[in-house]
């Protein structure tokens, strides 16, 4: 695990209100939040900046799949890339 892993536990079937906070604070680090609440869209024509968003996206993507219990991964089957 390195430095700018997350130093909390991953999302279980109990512990939702705690990580759900922890989880945004840590995106927020990444600067991956405005993108996983949809503040933050997909621009517009411009195929570098598509590209440069579609990377963050996946990266977000990853971080939340990452973040969260293996029995609980089977509530992501079929959206584990849209953050």
């Amino acid at each position: 695990m390195s430095d700018s892993d997350p130093k909390f536990h991953p999302l279980s079937g109990t512990n939702y209100p705690q990580w759900s906070g922890e989880m945004q604070a840590w995106l927020m680090t990444k600067g991956l939040w405005r993108l996983v609440s949809g503040t933050e869209k997909c621009p517009g024509t411009d195929a570098e900046a598509i590209e440069k968003w579609e990377l963050r996206a996946e990266k977000a993507a990853g971080a939340l799949y990452l973040n969260v219990t293996k029995e609980q991964r089977i509530h992501l089957d079929g959206i584990i890339d849209d953050p």
